[in-house]
């Protein structure tokens, strides 16, 4: 099954990268079609091509020019495969959208109990197009990731004892830190370093786990959002601290794939929330909040993909 979601993976950033090639060409060609008019014996074309619901039109006069044909065919060529690339997308969602059900069922075990966690990574996506009506790729991995705020106040409850009935065995990264996983999700434990600059996990007694302390991740806590699912309710992050926070940390990322995945979250979450001048403000608001080198990498970064910076 890890094979078979690797190889899903794959087929989303290659065809989310066909999307955006094929967008970027089109947008350079011209619009529309080639009509002809015949006055008296002579023939006239015209380029036409509708903006709403006005029909425009250019005079070509007598004769088509040969690059503007060929721009014209080229451009219903690409959108006839910009509407293949969208069907091939719709697929690939729909065959690892049959992870749902089994994280949700792991995030409903443990917020129905009462645990105080926030639930960040890749399944925050589907949280963000469904309660909150972003437009945003939902592709995910087998990891599920939980971030821990401490000292932890919440209510004591082991969480192995928790997924135990859900077929999960607990085991520890390297670094000492605490997984569960079931043969096909991995679920893990992480909490924000507060200056402390230690590689160690750290204990959580009231959970009966150890959590990875790493840096960046106090972002995710800064500014969050409570979503109502389907039998549980649970935090997430706000969408423009969980994009700025996938910028900050992408410069560690090793591997080519992983990283293009991150890029196409955060360019398709950073559009949504521009698109809307009340999150665009609060993430204006956040940006200027953050320490200037930090500052300074985010809108590097929207620069260079061209995303509009946060009012």
């Amino acid at each position: 099954m890890g094979v078979i979601r690797k190889t899903l993976q794959e087929n989303f950033i290659f065809f989310l990268r066909e999307l955006s090639r094929i967008g970027e060409e089109v947008k350079a060609l011209p619009r529309g079609s080639i009509s002809a008019k015949k006055i008296g014996k002579a023939t006239y074309y015209y380029q036409q091509w509708r903006e709403g619901k006005t029909v425009r039109s250019v005079a070509l006069g007598k004769a088509v020019p040969a690059a503007l044909s060929e721009a014209i065919a080229r451009r219903k060529l690409l959108e006839g495969q910009r509407k293949d690339v969208l069907s091939e997308l719709a697929v690939i969602a729909r065959a690892v959208d049959v992870q749902r059900a089994t994280a949700d069922e792991i995030a409903r075990t443990l917020f129905q109990s009462g645990i105080k966690l926030t639930l960040i990574g890749s399944y925050c996506l589907p949280i963000l197009k469904e309660n909150i009506g972003l437009n945003v790729p939902t592709i995910k991995t087998q990891d599920i990731d939980f971030l821990v705020d401490l000292p932890y106040r919440g209510k004591k409850a082991p969480i192995g004892s928790l997924l135990q009935p859900l077929g999960f065995t607990a085991g520890a990264n390297p670094d000492g830190s605490t997984y569960f996983t079931n043969g096909t999700f991995k679920v893990e434990f992480l909490t924000p370093d507060r200056g402390r600059g230690s590689d160690k996990a750290v204990r959580v007694d009231a959970l009966g786990i150890r959590a990875m302390p790493l840096r960046y991740l106090q972002m995710l806590l800064d500014q969050r959002i409570a979503v109502e699912r389907e039998g549980y309710s649970c935090q997430i992050p706000a969408p423009w601290t969980y994009a700025f926070h996938k910028i900050l940390v992408l410069k560690k990322r090793r591997e080519p794939a992983k990283k293009e995945k991150d890029e196409v979250q955060v360019d398709a979450i950073l559009r949504e929330v521009f698109r809307r001048p009340d999150m665009a403000r609060k993430a204006g608001s956040y940006l200027e909040r953050l320490p200037a080198k930090w500052k300074k990498e985010i809108e590097d970064y929207m620069a260079r993909h061209l995303l509009k910076k946060p009012a």
